[in-house]
């Protein structure tokens, strides 16, 4: 059993190796969330609130919810 790999760590580290310009579809990214940006679903969810555009890169990804944990909060 240590040897096998589950779906979603598979998945995780196909999506991880294939950085690169190529963007990602919001529910691919809120899936994985945890193991590609190290948030949860509901992090990104808000971080991407209001936003128009449906692919994203990783880097931007990251970028989007940096500077939504970093807001201030009224």
């Amino acid at each position: 059993m240590a040897g096998k790999k589950s779906k979603g760590s598979e998945a995780a580290s196909a999506l991880v190796a294939a950085i690169s310009s190529a963007g990602y579809r919001m529910e691919e990214l809120l899936a994985l969330s945890e193991a590609v940006l190290g948030v949860k679903p509901e992090i990104l969810a808000g971080a991407m609130l209001g936003r128009e555009r449906k692919l994203l890169q990783i880097d931007e990804a990251k970028r989007l919810v940096d500077q939504f944990l970093r807001k201030k909060v009224l």
